[in-house]
């Protein structure tokens, strides 16, 4: 009996550490439980996070930026944003900034010049809407729908919202057919 007793014993915790080891693997990581909750809207029209309203107006690619009389160039494409953004309840700045592809890659607002708009340089006040533009560089082979990502933590997103808007750009290697410098539009508080 005891030889019974314990095959049954042995078979009894290889059962239980079976189904332990299954439910770990079909429940999600910690990373995804606490991941940012999306707030998602469509170009054109009001996205509300927690802090922040935002609304996309505009969006162009480019081959060079023209900052004062500097001329940016990239190995890739520029993508120029129009934003127009509201801080809802208290006082908040954008502090992230990127744009995803379509294989999930993600590209962050350039820090080759200031961007005051987000990066957390410009406060929003309660109410008052201010207007200007982003610029993110993405390479010239990135294709399928572009995804705006905002967001006004700058490291952790986790337990946080981030607005998601698609942008409408079809294929941004159209812009190296026309070299000309775009300009960005700095912030200012909206009519």
């Amino acid at each position: 009996m005891s030889l019974l007793r314990r095959l049954g014993a042995a078979l009894f915790v290889i059962a239980v550490l079976a189904a332990g080891h299954a439910l770990t693997t079909a429940l999600p990581d910690r990373n995804q439980q606490l991941r940012a909750f999306p707030a998602t809207g469509e170009f054109g029209t009001d996205v509300t996070a927690r802090e922040f309203t935002v609304r996309v107006g505009a969006v162009r690619c480019a081959a060079e930026l023209k900052i004062g009389t500097a001329i940016l160039t990239t190995q890739g494409v520029w993508i120029v944003v129009k934003l127009r953004l509201t801080a809802r309840s208290q006082v908040t700045s954008i502090q992230y900034a990127a744009i995803r592809d379509a294989e999930g890659r993600v590209y962050e607002v350039t820090d080759r010049f200031e961007q005051t708009l987000v990066a957390g340089g410009r406060r929003l006040q309660p109410g008052i809407a201010v207007e200007g533009e982003i610029a993110l560089e993405v390479p010239a082979t990135s294709t399928g729908t572009l995804t705006l990502l905002l967001a006004s933590t700058f490291v952790d997103h986790r337990m946080d919202s981030m607005a998601e808007i698609p942008l409408p750009i079809g294929d941004v290697r159209a812009a190296l057919d026309n070299p000309a410098s775009t300009e960005v539009l700095a912030p200012r508080v909206a009519k």
